[in-house]
């Protein structure tokens, strides 16, 4: 294959027409068909994704005999751009290891394209559906994964792979050749998980606005997505961590302080006037990984992380995470709910995972305990502020530090309805 290049005059004016088209067909996707970047990678033979949302378009699908008809272009980038908006490549990262790639790019196709057909995307035919491995439409690739890699159960055609090069790292599956780098690149930089998650909300958002207005509207598989994606969290963060602002900096929200660090650029003859500067916190986040904490606990526990991220006051490159069970990751930042790993499966101690965050450097001005409670707490207050969000247990709610601020998370929350 080729190396990947911009995409020539010809082949730039064919995608916009097939980019055009899918438009039409999925107007609620317009956000993600636009802020995704083409690319030309020569001799691909498909179209695939990158986790930086690059498209990799094979040039001879766009111009000459070879091309596919502008339709079935534009059907493909719907499903290309399917498994950035579901973020496929960050749930495969969560599948038990060694992960068969094969298996799950089936298994991502499968829960974008019964989504597709109900739309009336005209997608080629023999495309993998649930319906392919004898599964049911409408599931997640999780559960279409299991089966797919359960000995017991009917394997999918061409389980194999038989040299498909699958849809690229965009979408959980091995980068495919010649794949760009996550940093700056002369041919195009891609987008960052902030800037990921951004569109995810506002295609979110379309959908849901599109949702039971009869033609048009997006397939009940989207809308349960687009509820997932929205869900907000049970805790106010927002105002928590402003209150926590003013409780740990002495300072009051939208307030400054005075600082000699950067003089006032408000020259005053024969004196040196200080500038003004405004709080900023440091947010580390502990979430128990424990064998108790079930699935929807987790998903309570990601719905809240999304919550701080989203909160105001706290920037993103101030928050970090991290999972503990009866041990602890160290503390790493993250951007975007992406970027969150989560490893555990042992026992539980809290007071682990919030010493290791407290030894953090710069330490952390809040540590927010994600937890079913079922833990042992610290004696006694570190500088830091502990916020305990206990999920699913009230009486475990009432076990927590009389010093601490506590909030109940009912389990469930952040789950598809």
């Amino acid at each position: 294959m080729s190396a990947v290049r911009v995409l020539d005059p010809d082949e730039l004016r064919a995608f916009r027409l097939a980019r055009l088209v899918s438009a039409e067909q999925m107007p609620y996707f317009m956000r993600a068909l636009f802020a995704a970047q083409p690319v030309a990678a020569p001799g691909l033979g498909t179209f695939a994704v990158d986790a930086q949302w690059r498209l990799y378009l094979d040039p001879a699908l766009l111009v000459g005999a070879n091309a596919w008809p502008v339709p079935v272009a534009g059907a493909v980038l719907l499903h290309e751009v399917g498994h950035l908006l579901r973020a496929h490549a960050a749930r495969a990262e969560f599948l038990p290891k060694p992960v068969a790639h094969v298996a799950w790019n089936y298994a991502a196709d499968a829960e974008i394209n019964d989504d597709l057909l109900a739309a009336g995307v005209g997608l080629p035919e023999g495309v993998i559906t649930p319906e392919s491995f004898g599964c049911a439409s409408g599931g997640i690739a999780e559960d279409y994964y299991t089966n797919l890699v359960d000995p017991s159960a009917p394997s999918s055609p061409n389980a194999d792979g038989d040299g498909d090069p699958g849809c690229g790292s965009g979408a959980g599956c091995p980068a495919v050749p010649g794949e760009l780098g996550a940093g700056g690149n002369e041919v195009t930089e891609g987008l960052d998980g902030a800037e990921a998650d951004l569109v995810r909300r506002y295609v979110a958002q379309a959908v849901r606005e599109s949702s039971g207005k009869g033609r048009g509207s997006a397939p009940a598989g989207l809308a349960r997505w687009a509820g997932e994606v929205l869900a907000p969290p049970t805790v106010a963060w927002d105002r928590l961590l402003r209150a926590v602002i003013r409780r740990v900096l002495a300072d009051q929200a939208g307030r400054t302080n005075y600082t000699y660090s950067r003089p006032s650029r408000r020259g005053i003859p024969g004196i040196v006037a200080p500038a003004m500067r405004g709080p900023s916190i440091t947010v580390s986040i502990v979430v128990d990984t424990s064998g108790s904490m079930s699935a929807d606990d987790l998903d309570a526990a990601m719905s809240e992380v999304a919550g701080v991220l989203r909160a105001g006051g706290v920037a993103r490159d101030r928050v970090r995470i991290l999972a503990c069970d009866a041990s602890s990751t160290t503390a790493q930042p993250v951007r975007s709910i992406a970027d969150v790993k989560l490893i555990g499966g042992g026992g539980t101690d809290m007071r682990v995972g919030i010493e290791a965050a407290n030894a953090a450097r710069p330490q952390p001005h809040v540590v927010i305990v994600l937890t079913d409670g079922d833990t042992p707490w610290p004696d006694r207050p570190s500088r830091s502020h502990l916020v305990c969000a206990v999920i699913g247990s009230d009486a475990a709610a009432g076990r927590t530090p009389s010093w601490a601020s506590t909030m109940s998370v009912p389990v469930g929350a952040g789950v598809r309805a």
